[in-house]
């Protein structure tokens, strides 16, 4: 399929790794993809004004309306839950590259590499499961692909907490504070999808890798 590509800001500077994978994913799966031209920053979660946040997103549902494709990729979950929110038109049907997989996608991943003995604690963060009206249609697809090439999983509890992401540059003790129980009820690798919750673990990690699920599947995939 064709579909309008949503970088954002993270995507394309401290998330690099997330937009590389997410291109190369959709590159195996079959899909092409349209960067929305000139689009602005979606305003994530810093904000201070949910009416003027969602304004910024619209702005950008405005760029896109010069594309043939109806469907926008967001990676970033805040990018993702504000066009969302934004799309009160529903001209366009907006997706988490996390949606474009189930079991006949992760068929078609050409795996070099298996997780067996491998040990992982999947992390979806606030944004992609909750509420009911943005979340992602699946709620484990990351357990299932890790399961699918023979990894293990653990910390299901754990994985719509909040990392407190969202307060790292105006209340930092916070996020810390929050995204501590995080890494300490997880186990082996902790894998992400949200760039605020991979700068947030990653900072306070004190050892335990963290990396975004496209890094995992890259791996399989046979790249180091």
């Amino acid at each position: 399929m064709d579909y309008t590509y949503y970088p954002g800001c993270s995507l394309t500077g401290s998330a690099r790794a997330l937009d590389k994978g997410v291109k190369a994913l959709c590159k195996i799966l079959g899909h092409r993809l349209t960067e929305i031209p000139e689009w602005n920053c979606c305003g994530a979660l810093e904000y201070g004004d949910r009416n003027e946040l969602v304004a910024l997103s619209r702005e950008n549902l405005v760029k896109a309306e010069s594309l043939p494709a109806r469907e926008i990729l967001a990676p970033c979950p805040a990018c993702y839950k504000n066009l969302k929110d934004a799309n009160g038109e529903h001209k366009f049907t907006i997706i988490n590259p996390l949606e474009l997989l189930d079991k006949e996608m992760l068929a078609r991943i050409p795996a070099k590499r298996s997780l067996k003995g491998k040990v992982f604690t999947p992390y979806y963060g606030c944004v992609l499961l909750r509420p009911e009206g943005t979340a992602i249609r699946n709620k484990n697809i990351m357990e299932e692909l890790i399961t699918s090439f023979g990894g293990e999983v653990e910390g299901e509890r754990i994985k719509d907490r909040c990392c407190g992401g969202g307060q790292f540059f105006a209340n930092k003790w916070a996020t810390e504070r929050l995204s501590t129980l995080i890494l300490e009820k997880s186990k082996g690798t902790l894998v992400v999808f949200c760039p605020l919750c991979h700068m947030a673990l990653k900072t306070f990690s004190t050892g335990a890798p963290v990396i975004y699920l496209t890094e995992l599947v890259l791996y399989i995939m046979g790249e180091n």
